[in-house]
């Protein structure tokens, strides 16, 4: 969960004595449009392709150019939420990381988020995934668990948000089963609508029918 899991390192820097040319092949080269500018360890700041490209003289190095880096990056004992908060607002490919002391250590990647955040929701393991919609005021997890936990099953994470101009919760479940029809049913009985099903091994969408179902084979 820490951002210093999940560091890149030797892709994305250059030197303050590397040329102008050289920082734009690299960006080129990469597929970025930033880099990180650092010396003796130390992070300088982010240096961006557009200011590159407006130099006539491209042998000249990035010191010369007296320009003022970027100060965007990271800590490596940062939460990954906070990494994707940042990637999103800036909406750079990489965000340079450092340590307490701020030493550079390397980057963190869009590919590199993606991973830890598929860690981290648990998303690495099998089982299904429950959607829930929630009254603003209803969505006492502890009493969700206890239900799902009461049908041998295990939660393995949680996501809540607001739903767009609405009074109501989406509740996203990843459990560690695949087969959760005991679940689904036992959420029904105890006024939860579920909205939704994932990974559970059926082709059918409609988790009503599939309760209804249910309920009239326990009638039998």
């Amino acid at each position: 969960m820490f951002i210093g899991q999940y560091i890149s390192t030797g892709y994305y820097e250059i030197l303050p004595k590397d040329s102008i040319d050289f920082a734009i092949h690299k960006m080129n080269d990469y597929h970025v449009k930033q880099l990180s500018v650092v010396e003796d360890g130390n992070f300088l700041g982010l240096i961006d392709e557009d200011l590159l490209l407006d130099q006539e003289e491209g042998e000249k190095d990035i010191s010369t150019l007296n320009l003022h880096y970027k100060q965007v990056y990271l800590f490596d004992y940062q939460h990954i939420y906070d990494a994707l908060q940042v990637m999103a607002l800036y909406n750079y490919c990489f965000i340079p990381v450092l340590n307490k002391e701020h030493h550079y250590l390397g980057v963190l990647t869009k590919q590199d988020l993606l991973s830890s955040l598929n860690s981290t929701l648990g998303n690495d393991d099998g089982g299904a995934i429950i959607v829930l919609e929630l009254g603003i005021h209803d969505n006492a997890l502890s009493h969700i668990a206890r239900i799902i936990e009461a049908e041998n099953t295990s939660i393995l994470s949680t996501a809540v948000h607001a739903l767009p101009e609405s009074s109501k919760l989406e509740m996203t479940i990843k459990v560690n089963k695949n087969n959760i029809s005991a679940v689904v049913a036992s959420l029904w009985r105890n006024n939860y609508t579920v909205k939704a099903t994932f990974r559970d091994g059926s082709d059918s969408s409609d988790i009503q029918d599939r309760y209804d179902l249910l309920m009239n084979y326990l009638d039998l």
